[in-house]
């Protein structure tokens, strides 16, 4: 009886028990959804009713040797100009490759355990397949790897540099033309560090494949998308797709209003949105997509989108779009490393231009006392040099005697004919008459005393009479006239 119930269940719930064998595809040629069941190798195609339908039976070889997860999804690639398609298991990177034209599935690979390659991002890079970050072990990595066709195994490629801390769920693309990789808006996360919690990194990173070096080119700064792209949730991410030419993402705001998808560039790191403004496709929801019953299938440029609920006036069950044609419809809104205005060269040009004309202006506010002191000097220096002939005299002896220590006391009262009166009246007349040429003299040299009285350098008791330094110049040149 036990055994009777098993089978029963064995029939009754197989989606419980069997794991997922379904690899999903678009073909670049007829541009028709595919179904790929690796269990029981054939291929089935979805009609014009969304039905999957028998399309074609697929050969393997003894060494076919499957090992599905229970919950298993699959990316697939076709390159180019073949009608080759590589399949890979996400999380442990199994690969098998089905011929369209010999329709004989392969597999290549010789993984026995799980990775930690989920939601990894892959490529051909010529012949060769190449995996980079991903999930698996409790955390994301940033390590580039390639499958080797001799070993069958994935290797590693060594690289130097700086490098993402994690790259799970961001913005990679493999420029074939520069040979580089670049990334950006990747998210990392470790159970050892900060309790696993998913860090957004919004720098942008380049990877060269001629000098296997990492570099840090920038940030996101563009003030908008930058918070569009933080507002871009983990789970929205597992729709983000890349044409090969532009990254392709609808915002969380597309679930009301009107349509809004947004495209970068990442040879330029241009920014274009794109408005459904006739809702030409407000029935494509990227999101709703589920990866074990899709209804959206994508391949480079190119989306077919199975419509829920198709126009009754139409006979068309699906929608086809090429990204690339839409986004020549597209408004350019910026660069990733736009900065915020308050930050842009144009704003501290202004602040620059702004200190400028405050200087200026203090300047001027300046100059006109600064014009008019060299007004007053170029004034007294025209004035004539207009002295009796005594104090004439007087001027002349200093200004000979200047670098002998000027004249002394006794030899001024025989200038000004002072030697025959009173000791007290010779000080007396002596002072008022030096006085008086002082005052004669402040027009033409602009001091109080031209004529100046210090103590010898030989007796310091004894009083010498000396010219000003300040006009010793402009007095020798009015006496010399």
């Amino acid at each position: 009886m036990k055994h009777y119930c098993l089978l029963l269940l064995l029939f009754i719930f197989p989606s419980y028990i069997w794991a997922n064998q379904f690899a999903y595809f678009l073909n670049n040629t007829d541009h028709k959804p595919y179904r790929i069941d690796l269990a029981k190798k054939e291929i089935a195609r979805l009609d014009s009713n969304s039905n999957w339908v028998f399309y074609h039976r697929l050969t393997t070889d003894s060494t076919y040797r499957p090992d599905f997860m229970k919950t298993a999804e699959f990316t697939v690639l076709q390159k180019k100009n073949t009608n080759r398609i590589h399949i890979f298991q996400e999380c442990t990177n199994q690969m098998y490759v089905v011929d369209l034209t010999s329709f004989q599935l392969e597999r290549k690979d010789d993984t026995y355990y799980r990775g930690d390659n989920c939601s990894a991002y892959r490529f051909f890079r010529g012949d060769v397949v190449f995996s980079i970050g991903g999930y698996g072990f409790w955390r994301s990595n940033n390590h580039l790897i390639y499958f080797d066709k001799k070993t069958k195994e994935w290797e590693a490629t060594n690289s130097k540099g700086q490098a993402p801390e994690g790259m799970y769920h961001g913005f990679v693309s493999f420029l074939p033309e520069k040979d580089m990789l670049v990334s950006f808006s990747n998210y990392s996360t470790d159970v050892s560090q900060d309790y696993g919690r998913l860090t957004l990194d919004q720098s942008i990173y380049q990877f060269s494949f001629f000098t296997k070096t990492w570099e840090k080119i920038g940030e996101i700064t563009h003030p908008i998308f930058k918070q569009i792209l933080e507002e871009y949730t983990y789970e929205n991410r597992h729709h983000l797709f890349y044409t090969g030419k532009y990254f392709v993402f609808e915002p969380s705001s597309n679930k009301n209003g009107i349509h809004k998808y947004y495209f970068v560039n990442p040879r330029t790191l241009e920014i274009f949105e794109y408005n459904d403004l006739e809702l030409k496709y407000a029935r494509i929801a990227l999101g709703a997509s589920q990866p074990l019953n899709p209804s959206i299938f994508k391949n480079g440029p190119w989306l077919l989108t199975v419509l829920q609920n198709p126009n009754p006036n139409s006979s068309d069950s699906v929608l086809l779009i090429n990204f690339d044609d839409l986004a020549k419809n597209a408004t350019f809104i910026g660069l990733l490393t736009d900065l915020p205005w308050y930050k842009t060269d144009w704003f501290y040009g202004l602040i620059l231009v702004l200190l400028v004309v405050v200087l200026i202006f203090v300047m001027k506010r300046i100059k006109p006392i600064r014009t008019k002191k060299a007004v007053n000097l170029t004034l007294m220096q025209e004035v004539k040099l207009d002295i009796d002939p005594i104090s004439l005299r007087l001027l002349k002896s200093i200004l000979d005697n200047q670098n002998q220590g000027g004249l002394a006391i006794e030899e001024v009262n025989q200038i000004l004919d002072l030697e025959n009166l009173a000791f007290d009246t010779q000080r007396y007349r002596r002072s008022a008459m030096i006085n008086q040429v002082n005052q004669t003299l402040t027009l033409l040299t602009g001091e109080k005393n031209s004529i100046i009285r210090e103590n010898s350098d030989e007796d310091r008791r004894q009083k010498r009479y000396k010219i000003n330094p300040n006009c010793l110049e402009l007095l020798r040149r009015k006496v010399s006239i």
